[in-house]
């Protein structure tokens, strides 16, 4: 029985995001920390994957697309794909409108 084009389409996607994840992962020195496993994919308000990309963000020198990269690769689902893509690119847009603060 031949598998519809559809389910196909989801399983490339997911294999690309996975090789996509470990090769940018592979080409730096850094040490990621460990990902979330208490999520709830349900999109709440404090998202523990929100979070995991501050985080990575952080680590990788306020690197946002970067991170976003690294985070989304990890995540199959694709409604909370979705909606991490929204929330991290919303924190991005509000972090550039912030004034930088003046160093001490």
């Amino acid at each position: 029985m031949p598998v519809p084009l559809r389910l196909l389409g989801r399983a490339r996607t997911q294999i690309a995001a996975a090789y996509q994840a470990r090769c940018l992962a592979n080409n730096s020195d850094i040490e990621l920390p460990p990902e979330p496993t208490t999520c709830c994919m349900s999109g709440c308000a404090n998202c523990v994957w929100v979070e995991y990309a501050k985080t990575v963000a952080k680590i990788l020198g306020d690197n946002d697309d970067r991170a976003r990269e690294l985070v989304l690769a990890k995540i199959k689902d694709p409604n909370l794909r979705v909606f991490l893509e929204m929330e991290l690119r919303n924190l991005k847009q509000l972090r550039e409108s912030r004034p930088e603060e003046p160093k001490k």
